[in-house]
This record gives structure tokens, C-alpha cells and sequence, in this order.
């Protein structure tokens, strides 16, 4: 076989099988669902590219054409370098971490498949069928994580995250509403298509093929459904509509019977959701959750106001750096020192805007926003100017506004970023493949002469020759790919996996610090961050347990510190690891340290009621209790209503003298004053009888609660209440037998 038949094969072989990443779950890597997937894809992306760089410089048919696409994918690929490099952490934009697996390196790897695929498969006579090949197998893919889905509706297999939204191997119920989202539209345009080739050979009906894409339209619409994901539902409906609509307008070759079904149709979803929504208090839509969360939208619904606070974050932090924002990976610095206290309830740590126009305004400015927009206008142009019929222009752009529609609402991941680059590709190489086809350009016989004399080719037309190629270029694509390789995934992966073999010592009976030592020791940026977060929980486990040696838990607790320091170095206005070291140093006991890095977390995220609790406890152990009460009322303040807030204040008021105040502003309310932790105040400032009324009243909810009746006795104990601190023990032993000999112990040590 040829250098060039090989690199041909290899190309189209690593191409075709990009879309097995769906069903990549590797549950032996952290974060099973998100790192197998993006190893996966980035390995297929780079071999197909390195060979296709081999064989473009073999055959000039191969190299890129000059359109607006490819010009606009590759300046949305480099605008978003420029962003990341300038950014607040280039690095960190660059790389990412083991939750998203996305950062310019994902960047540039959607934009080389983009350009092999386009370039590859538009050079293959007609690049119609060799993406239709492309999209049948793209199907075939998921149909499998459809099945998957089925198994989860019907119980066979788990859900993986909450109870009845089905996620199957994406992990995600959002990420599988887009997936399912995107291959119904292709299953819908790949029946157009055919029906078109029938139409064109005067064969009436419908294929077999036909069919096949039919069942898997509707199969991948109902199981979108089924993943109650509000904003693709929303996508999904405007996306069918416009296409039907834009049917019913434009097909002016089409039966006036079938324009008419298509406005018909549009008229009926709009009706069916005016009655849905009428109907949305009854049983029939409160009983089924897609009708009851697509009706329960609202601006007070929890969620969409935790959306529009974060958007509102995202457009101050956009304020502050306009022209190319702050670098992808970046929000979590907006989203600290704008925190909205009200978003108490929610996720303390978002690093997404979950909006995709919001995150790009926020990691590439405006001229990163505007980047990015420009591939959905560029790609609709490239659709409306193409040679499809009017119903596959429908299909195509009804494609394109759902997906533009979910993306208001939610973050891209790779499920999404992989099928929306593979519809630029197909556009972009479906429109060079006409252009070459104008009758300006076909000078020659062949398609081969034709081809060399278009003007469009990027790279020019000029043949190399083939002992060039072999001993020059060959030879630096497969160093490049090997390098690339190293670097990209299997340094990254060896991370993974050590961190992996380190979190299972945690949980195991010999811990070992120095598992993460190892793992930290590969120095891949991508890890590291996790690495060093993850050793603090398993040191804070491994403290904790009776179990663990003296001098393990030593080793811990020193690589811990070590991995807070080299973290905060690392990123010094994040405020995350400031939060969770503080919060590490304080429940071991090293109250001093804790305080001031939890002082310095209150600096860079202010309004966080998280960081006000650790802190105030960590003023009220240094002994600084007018510090601790003026950050309680804080926290109260951001939101009175915040029940966590109003307790902590009233305690704090409490402790310093002010309960006339406490009930000034709470009045008598149980949940603010029958708390164990007021109880404790009481304790501590010798009030006795209050804190043994509050155990009193806590126990008569819970009256086998052993947790409570012990701590009654101690108070009673202390208050000198020995005969009713023996009662309570006793009562102990009565309900729990199986503390005989510890009560036995207690009541001879009252007495």
C-alpha cells in the first residue's frame, strides 16, 4: 500500500470512528463520564490530522479550500488563543481540568477535525455521500446510547444523576438532551435526503433507509423528552417549527397539500402548548414532570432566578474586561467576587454561566462573542446558499436555531461542541465541493485538472514531491503526533489514573500520602488542581479516623498543607482554595492558620455565606467574638431569609449580650432560638435551664435520639442536676441496650 493509500485510510478510519465517544464511560478514570470521552476524542482527532497533513501535501485535492467557513472557524480558534493567553490564567484556560475537559485544547482539536473532515471528505468525488456515510455511522452510535436511555426508562440500568432524568452514557441529562437533540435533526435532514434521491429517480414511496431514519427521528425526539431538560424542549420545539414554517414560506416546488400540513402542523404545536399551559395546575400535566417542569418555567422558579443572577454576575465580570474577556475557565473569579448572596441555596463553586453566549462574552469579550456567533451565520449562509433542496435548507436551519436555542440555557460540552463542528464541516465542505463545479473552474477533462486550476485551495495546487514528503514531512507529523500524544493524553491520563490509585488507599487500611505525591509528580496542570483538592479530603478522613497511625495522619496533614500552599501559589485570587484550606486547617485544629486564609477567601468573595460560617467560627476560637458576630451579620444580612444565616446571627447576638436584639428582630421563632447550636451558647454562657428547655423541646420530636439525650445529660450534669442527668442516661439504656457498658461508665462517673 501507498504512502498515500495509507494516509488516506488512516485519515477516514480515525475520522469515522470520532463519534464512538459517546459511549466511552471509563470508570476507571476520575470523572468517569468527562475524561474518557475527551482522551478518546482528542486521540482520533490528532492521528486523523497528522495523517491528513501527510496526505494534503501528496494530493493537492486534500488541502483546504479558502470559504467563509473555514475562515471563520479558524479565526474563532485563534481569537479564543488570544482571549486564553490573555487572560486572568492562561494556563488554566489553555488546559482546563479533569471536570471539563475543555480549554483551548479542546478548542483546537474541533477546529483540526474540522479541517481534516471538511477537507477529507470534500475531496472524495461527492462529498454528500461520504458525509452521509459519516452521519449514518454517527447514528448508528447513537442509537446504542438511545438504547442505553430505553434501559434506564425502563429500569434495566441506572440513572446516574437524580432519580428519573435519563442520562445514559453522556452522565448528564443535559448533555444527552443536546446529543439526542442533534442526531433527531440529522435522522430528519438524512430523510429528506433520501426521499429527495427517490424523488430525483422517480421512485415513489418511501426506502427502507427511509424508514430507519424515521423510527430514529422519533425515537431520538421522544428520549430528548425524556431527559425533562426545559431549555433543549424549548430548542426542540422552535427548531421544528421554524423549519416547518420556513417549508410552508419558502418551498415553491413543493405540494401546496404538503405546505399546507407544514403551517398546519406549526399551528397545532402552538395550540397544544397554549392547552398545556392552561391545563398546567391539573393532574394530567402536574403528574407528568417533561409538562410540569416545562410549565413550572418562570422567573420565580428556583433555577431560572439562580440563571438570571448568574448572568447577571457574568455581565459585570464582562464589564471589566469588554474587548476579550477573562479567558476561558475563568468565570469562577467572576462568579466569587460577584456573588450574589440570595444564591445561597444553590452551587457554591459554578464555573460555567450556563449560558453559551454569556460563558464566550465572558472568556473572549465582545470579540469573542461575536466570533463565535459568526459560525452560526456563516454556517446558515453556507446552508441557504448551497445546492440542498428547500426541505434539507428547512431541516438543516431548524437544526441549527435548536441547538442555538439550548445553548441559552446551558453550557456546550463535547457531545455538543463535536456534532455542531461536524455540521461546519459538512457545510463548508459541501459548498467547496460546488464550487468546484463551476463552470469558471472546469478548464480540464478530469476532475483532477478542474480541481488544480481552482483558486480557492489553501496551500496552493502545486504537487510536492513524493521523497519529500516521505523523508521531510511524514517523518515530523508522526514525531509531531507522538509528542502531541505524550503530552495531551497520556500525561494527563497517568495522572488520572494515579489519582484514582491514591483516593483508593484513602478508603483503604493504609493510607499513603505519597500516592499523591506521585500523582502530583507527573506535573500535568490539567490534574493538578484536583490532585491537591482530593488530598485534602482524603487528609481530613484519614485525621479523623481511629484507626490511622500517628505518623500517617502526620504525613497527611503536612501533605495537605504543602498541596494548600503550592495551590494558592499557584492560583492566588482564586478564593477556592483559600475556602477549602481554611476549612481543612480549622477542623484540624489549627485555628491560626485557618483564619487568615479564610480571611483572605472573605476578601476575594465577599458576599458568600459559606465563607462568612468558617469564618465567624474561626474569629470566635481566636477569641475575637465581636469579629465573629460582625460577619454573621453579614451573611444575615445578604439574605434575612436564609434560615442557616438567621440562626448563626441570633446565636452570635446571643453570645455577646444582645438576645433582646436576637428576638427584636427573630421574635420567638423555634427554628432560630430551639437550636442545638443555641443550646450550646446557653450551655456555654452557664444558662442552664435555657439550653436544657431547648433539648427538652428537641427531644420530644426525637425521643430515642441518642445524640440528644446525651448531650441533655451532660448540661444537666454540669448544672449540677445529678439525679435528672442519671434519669436521662438511664432512659438511654432503656431504648438502646447495646450502650449498656458506656452508660454504666457515665452514670458511675456523675456520681
Amino acid at each position: 500500500m501507498t504512502i498515500k493509500k495509507t494516509t488516506r485510510f488512516v485519515t477516514i478510519a480515525a475520522l469515522f470512528l470520532v463519534p464512538i465517544f459517546a459511549l466511552i464511560v471509563a470508570n476507571s478514570l476520575f470523572f468517569p463520564f468527562i475524561t474518557g470521552k475527551a482522551f478518546y476524542f482528542r486521540l482520533m482527532v490528532e492521528i486523523a490530522f497528522a495523517a491528513w497533513v501527510i496526505l494534503a501535501f501528496l494530493d493537492a485535492r486534500y488541502r483546504p479550500k479558502l470559504n467563509a467557513l473555514t475562515v471563520g472557524v479558524t479565526l474563532f480558534t485563534v481569537v479564543a488563543l488570544i482571549a486564553d493567553l490573555l487572560g486572568v490564567n492562561p494556563i488554566r484556560s489553555m488546559w482546563s481540568n479533569f471536570e471539563r475537559m475543555e480549554g483551548w485544547i479542546t478548542i483546537v482539536h474541533l477546529w483540526a477535525f474540522f479541517i481534516a473532515a471538511a477537507a477529507v471528505f470534500g475531496a472524495e468525488g461527492e462529498a454528500k455521500k461520504w458525509w452521509h456515510r459519516f452521519f449514518n455511522f454517527e447514528l448508528a452510535v447513537a442509537f446504542v446510547v438511545g438504547l442505553y436511555g430505553l434501559g434506564q426508562l425502563l429500569g434495566w440500568f441506572a440513572i446516574h444523576q437524580g432519580s428519573t432524568r435519563i442520562d445514559a452514557s453522556l452522565g448528564n441529562a443535559a448533555y444527552m438532551a443536546v446529543y439526542m437533540l442533534m442526531n433527531a435533526g440529522l435522522a430528519a435532514y438524512l430523510f429528506l435526503a433520501e426521499k429527495a434521491k427517490r424523488a430525483a429517480a422517480k421512485s415513489p414511496g418511501i426506502s427502507f433507509m427511509g424508514w430507519i431514519y424515521i423510527v430514529l427521528t422519533v425515537l431520538f425526539s421522544f428520549l430528548l423528552f425524556e431527559t425533562s431538560t426545559r431549555g433543549t424542549i424549548l430548542g426542540f420545539t422552535g427548531g421544528l417549527m421554524l423549519a416547518l414554517f420556513l417549508y410552508a414560506l419558502f418551498a415553491k416546488n413543493g405540494s401546496k397539500r404538503s405546505r399546507m400540513i407544514s403551517g398546519g402542523v406549526v399551528a397545532l404545536i402552538v395550540i397544544a402548548g397554549i392547552g398545556i399551559y392552561a391545563l398546567r395546575n391539573q393532574p394530567i400535566v402536574k403528574n407528568n414532570e417533561v409538562l410540569n417542569r416545562m410549565t413550572s418555567i418562570s422567573l420565580s422558579n428556583t433555577e431560572s432566578t439562580a440563571r438570571l443572577y448568574i448572568w447577571q454576575m457574568a455581565l459585570t465580570g464582562w464589564t471589566e474586561r469588554p474587548v476579550l474577556g477573562w479567558g476561558q475557565e475563568n468565570f469562577n473569579y467572576i462568579f466569587n467576587a460577584n456573588y450574589n448572596p440570595k444564591m445561597w441555596s444553590q452551587e457554591q463553586w459554578f464555573d460555567r454561566a450556563h449560558s453559551v453566549y454569556f460563558d464566550w462574552l465572558v472568556a473572549g469579550g465582545l470579540v469573542g462573542l461575536m466570533a463565535y456567533l459568526a459560525l452560526y451565520v456563516l454556517l446558515l449562509r453556507g446552508i441557504w446558499k448551497s445546492g440542498f433542496t428547500m426541505s434539507e435548507k428547512c431541516a438543516l436551519t431548524g437544526l441549527v436555531a435548536g441547538y442555538a436555542v439550548h445553548n441559552i440555557f446551558v453550557f456546550d460540552n463535547l457531545a455538543s461542541y463535536v456534532l455542531f463542528f461536524t455540521l461546519l464541516g459538512f457545510v463548508a465542505s459541501i459548498k467547496s465541493s460546488a464550487a468546484l463545479r463551476h463552470p469558471l473552474l472546469q478548464r480540464g477533462n478530469s476532475s483532477q485538472e478542474s480541481f488544480t486550476n481552482g483558486a480557492s485551495t489553501i496551500g496552493g495546487t502545486k504537487e510536492v514531491r513524493p521523497e519529500i514528503v516521505e523523508y521531510v514531512v511524514a517523518p515530523i507529523s508522526i514525531v509531531a503526533l507522538v509528542i502531541v500524544i505524550f503530552f495531551f493524553e497520556l500525561r494527563p491520563y497517568q495522572a488520572n489514573t494515579a489519582l484514582i490509585t491514591a483516593l483508593q488507599s484513602c478508603s483503604g487500611p493504609t493510607p499513603d500520602a505519597t500516592l499523591f505525591d506521585k500523582a502530583l509528580a507527573v506535573n500535568t496542570y490539567v490534574a493538578n488542581q484536583e490532585i491537591r483538592e482530593q488530598s485534602l479530603s482524603c487528609a481530613g478522613s484519614v485525621i479523623g479516623s481511629q484507626s490511622a497511625p500517628g505518623p500517617t495522619k502526620q504525613a497527611f496533614f503536612q501533605l495537605a498543607v504543602n498541596n494548600i500552599q503550592a495551590q494558592i501559589a499557584a492560583t492566588p485570587k482564586d478564593a477556592r482554595m483559600y475556602v477549602l484550606g481554611g476549612g481543612f486547617l480549622l477542623g484540624a485544629g489549627q485555628n491560626a492558620q485557618a483564619l487568615q486564609l479564610l480571611v483572605d477567601a472573605h476578601a476575594l468573595s465577599p458576599a458568600k455565606q459559606s465563607i462568612d460560617f468558617q469564618l465567624a467560627q474561626a474569629y470566635l476560637n481566636a477569641g475575637q467574638i465581636p469579629e465573629s458576630v460582625a460577619v454573621l451579620r453579614q451573611a444575615y444580612e445578604g439574605d434575612p431569609s436564609y434560615g442557616e444565616a438567621r440562626s448563626a446571627y441570633a446565636t452570635g447576638l446571643v453570645l455577646t449580650g444582645q438576645e433582646s436584639l436576637a428576638h427584636q428582630l427573630f421574635g420567638d421563632d423555634p427554628a432560630v432560638f430551639q437550636t442545638e447550636q443555641m443550646a450550646g451558647v446557653y450551655a456555654n454562657l452557664k444558662q442552664y435551664q435555657k439550653a436544657i428547655s431547648i433539648y427538652v423541646a428537641l427531644i420530644k420530636n426525637s425521643p430515642t435520639d441518642v445524640n440528644l439525650l446525651s448531650r441533655l445529660a451532660q448540661i444537666q450534669y454540669a448544672a449540677g442536676m445529678k439525679t435528672q442527668a442519671i434519669a436521662t442516661l438511664r432512659s438511654i439504656e432503656k431504648d438502646h441496650p447495646e450502650y449498656k457498658d458506656q452508660i454504666e461508665a457515665a452514670i458511675k462517673q456523675v456520681q
